[in-house]
């Protein structure tokens, strides 16, 4: 395009011309305002000169078409319909298309103050030598108006038609309202998706139309519509069923979706429907119903496994004890020999006790039903009567048991009884797993919180297994002694009283938990 300058260039060599009374300039120039006709000179941006009826229709639309940045071409609407021409139509200046004559009769459309205005174009060379053209523009507005209105009258010419279109909108509307609408090509194009489905699914209209709907599918969602769903369309079959499909924003969501294959008049399939109703919440609670029976199989199957074993310990060793009890007074080898036997019985029926309690304070967790006495209390006094409890676990002399306060009292807001339990069950924890070295229980005031580490130096968790570690039976070695039930008491307990609780820990080397309550007062 040219640059701005050129207009005043090409006015000057004008004017140059008409003082040399060139005749051919003075034909165009004695006629110029003797038509209705909108009348330009130009190089097709530029206005060069102009008749008043051409200045005079622009003023109205408020363009000064004598202004340094007035291009023509920007005022030509790119209306997608059958004669009209603007700038880059058919990939060509607007007026080379209008001069090569392709089409009978060109239009342009120019939008004025209430209505967009249609005129009638046309471009003739003002001189061969020179890039200079005479536009003409003749209003057809009305004319246009009346053509439409013609056409419109003939595509529905009675009231029952017209009452029928209007039902049918009213069905269409009720469907796109209560349904996730698509519409594609036999290629599968997205020709047409409505509000709610680019709304689900985070998209606008723009950035779906003209894409393949293979763009909703995960690759095994995208085989099942390809195989399935495609194969009964391309029969003529209306296709029913579940698609997994994906938002913009990588979001997962179920459809119940019915395919239907639309046909013309001869049978032959044109397009494709798609309706889809979202089911994301019914799928979802459906997994989440397996996943907690799968679960509950999992726990009541884990749940007889370990109560079969100490009761089949305590029997075995009780039979043994039985058959052995006539040669207890007469043989001592026999009395240390029951002896052991029931020493065994009793720890067995101690690690039942200890089951059978663990999982009723877990089920009366589970069901709201525990009750928590919270009132003001001194941490360090319930700490510390764990950890003496605690010392009679302590098999080993060579591990260092030691208990440290910075304070004699640090008041806190808690269940005794629970909090004791929950710092019993990990110093028996950390008792359970530490050979040698040491087990401390420290506790320490840091800003508004009481701090509270058990720390061990025994085998520690693998890295793989700490994400896990506070989950009802979990076990993170076969070592053959404990529930696996402590630590998923503590996490419960804890979290019912607004205690923070972390766990640091390195295969080998041991682990710590810290605990966290907010500061209260002792009343």
């Amino acid at each position: 395009m040219p640059q701005e300058n050129s207009e005043s260039t090409l006015k000057e060599q004008l004017k140059s011309r008409l003082r040399e009374s060139d005749p051919t300039y003075r034909y165009y120039k004695s006629i110029f305002h003797l038509t209705d006709n909108m009348i330009a000179l130009s190089n097709g941006y530029l206005i060069i000169d102009a008749n008043k009826a051409f200045s005079d229709f622009f003023i109205t639309i408020g363009v000064d078409v004598f202004e340094p940045d007035f291009y023509l071409s920007k005022q030509f609407l790119a209306i997608d319909k059958y004669g009209y021409v603007y700038e880059g139509y058919l990939n060509a200046p607007w007026f080379k298309t209008v001069l090569s004559g392709d089409k009978e009769h060109y239009k342009v459309g120019i939008s004025g103050s209430d209505q967009v205005h249609t005129f009638s174009i046309s471009v003739t060379l003002l001189d061969p030598s020179e890039e200079i053209y005479v536009i003409t523009l003749s209003d057809v507005t009305d004319m246009m108006s009346y053509k439409c209105a013609l056409e419109e009258g003939l595509r529905t010419s009675t009231n029952e038609k017209e009452e029928a279109q209007y039902i049918l909108s009213q069905f269409n509307q009720a469907i796109d309202a209560s349904n996730l609408v698509a519409r594609c090509n036999l290629d599968g194009i997205i020709t047409y998706a409505n509000d709610a489905l680019c709304d689900t699914l985070h998209y606008t209209q723009e950035e779906l139309l003209g894409k393949n709907m293979l763009m909703f599918f995960e690759s095994e969602s995208a085989v099942t519509c390809q195989n399935t769903a495609w194969g009964a369309i391309q029969n003529g079959e209306i296709w029913k069923g579940t698609f997994k499909n994906k938002g913009k924003e990588g979001d997962i969501h179920y459809f119940a979706t019915t395919i239907v294959p639309i046909k013309n008049h001869a049978g032959t399939i044109v397009e494709i429907l798609s309706i889809r109703h979202e089911i994301t919440d019914m799928v979802k609670a459906k997994e989440e119903a397996l996943q907690t029976l799968e679960a509950k199989t999992q726990f009541f199957n884990q749940i007889s496994h370990e109560l079969r074993t100490p009761l089949n310990a305590i029997v075995n060793f009780t039979d043994q004890a039985l058959e052995s009890y006539d040669e207890i007074v007469e043989d001592e080898v026999s009395r240390e020999l029951v002896k052991k036997y029931l020493q065994r019985s009793y720890a067995n029926a101690e690690n039942l006790l200890e089951l059978i309690n663990s999982l009723l304070d877990i089920a009366k967790m589970k069901s709201g039903k525990t009750v928590f006495d919270i009132r003001s209390n001194n941490a360090v006094s319930l700490a510390r009567e764990a950890f003496e409890n605690c010392s009679s676990l302590l098999k080993n002399s060579a591990i260092n048991y030691q208990f440290k306060a910075v304070k004699s009292v640090i008041p806190i807001e808690c269940d005794g009884v629970k909090f004791k339990q929950i710092i019993t069950n990990l110093i028996s924890n950390a008792l359970k797993f530490t050979v040698e070295g040491f087990v401390e229980v420290r506790l320490d005031e840091r800003g508004d919180s009481c701090v509270i580490e058990i720390e061990d130096s025994g085998i520690g968790i693998p890295s793989e297994k700490l994400s896990f570690v506070f989950e009802p039976f979990a076990q993170v070695r076969d070592h053959g002694f404990g529930t696996g039930l402590g630590l998923n008491i503590v996490r419960e307990y804890a979290e019912a009283m607004g205690i923070s609780l972390e766990l640091r820990s390195e295969e080998g080397r041991g682990s710590c938990f810290t605990l966290s309550i907010n500061l209260g007062s002792i009343k």
